[in-house]
């Protein structure tokens, strides 16, 4: 089978490699999945990058998919072969303090697809049969984006009342498009911040303010870039109000002064994934058009050009695999 394969830490053209290796095969406990669509995501720059310790190449990227089980590890699993499944990107032990209070996103001992094991950027993978679930009725180009980046929108818009508050989305990526259709849904005045003309008229077509240059005192400002743009998200936020961090997307440090945040009571919060159940969330909120599905489509062997348009600014949406 194809997969991209990240041999070892670096830029897209040095590090990943479009590979024929060996088809999978399940052992008891685990289906093989037949993958359809994957999506590329902010974290697979971020670990090509070599900013994640755990990650040891060689390993296949990805942790967003979905597509049909065409075979099983033992009998106990034969009923699910045939269905279309979307993958839960990570592997949650089930058994740690925080997933038995039901915050599996932040599992002490979670295995990542494409970090811990191999992942979505490629024709088949394996996945241990309790971490796919079955789902019908949205296209699996659209499916991808409820596997992550719709859900933990959904998720970190829980974490604040937005509801008749303005609010920023910095970076306006797929993970900013998707929360400010979210807020917006949630009753929210949104506001998106990004320099490209392209996508300033898509995100028009949705309904989505445009930042201006000027504009301050958000109430919320939700934050998907990281340590380039933290500072400036704080001083664009009113007295009291809240700063949301979903991303990091260079990986490095950010630097500040405490006084930003003490002097004018910002509440700062870290935003990590999102709850298993909210998937099922996301994939409601497309069948009934409510969330707008925006993607850029790649072939799976050029997701090292998906890598670089990402690294440019150029995709409008989420980039999405396609083998």
């Amino acid at each position: 089978m194809k997969a991209v394969r990240l041999l070892k830490f670096g830029e897209a053209d040095g590090s990943l490699a479009v590979l024929d290796i060996e088809d999978p095969r399940p052992s008891p406990g685990e289906v093989l999945v037949k993958i359809e669509a994957a999506g590329v995501c902010g974290r697979d720059i971020v670990v090509r990058k070599g900013a994640f310790p755990h990650v040891k190449p060689p390993v296949t990227l990805g942790h967003e998919g979905v597509g049909k089980i065409v075979e099983a590890g033992s009998n106990e699993h034969e009923d699910l072969v045939g269905q279309r499944v979307f993958l839960a990107p990570a592997l949650y032990d089930g058994v740690c303090e925080y997933c038995r209070r039901g915050m599996e996103n932040l599992c002490r001992n979670a295995q990542y697809l494409g970090e811990h094991r191999d992942g979505t950027y490629a024709e088949y993978v394996l996945m241990p049969a309790n971490f796919v679930f079955p789902f019908h009725g949205v296209d699996p180009r659209e499916a991808v984006l409820a596997t992550d980046v719709i859900p933990t929108a959904i998720a970190a818009v829980r974490r604040v009342d937005v509801e008749n508050k303005r609010v920023l989305v910095v970076g306006g990526g797929g993970t900013g498009l998707y929360l400010a259709q979210v807020a917006k849904l949630r009753g929210a005045d949104v506001y998106i911040s990004t320099r490209s003309p392209e996508k300033s008229r898509v995100y028009s077509a949705l309904g989505i303010g445009i930042f201006q240059e000027g504009m301050r005192d958000f109430d919320v400002v939700f934050d998907t870039v990281g340590s380039p743009t933290l500072e400036s998200s704080i001083r664009l936020t009113k007295r009291g109000g809240s700063v949301v961090v979903i991303g990091n997307v260079t990986g490095e440090r950010a630097s500040l002064s405490p006084a930003l945040i003490i002097l004018r009571q910002i509440s700062v919060l870290g935003h990590m994934a999102y709850k298993p159940w909210d998937v099922y969330e996301a994939l409601d909120l497309l069948k009934r058009k409510l969330i707008k599905p925006v993607y850029t489509e790649y072939k799976l062997t050029e997701a090292i050009r998906a890598h670089k348009d990402m690294e440019r600014g150029s995709v409008i949406g989420r980039a999405v695999l396609v083998p």
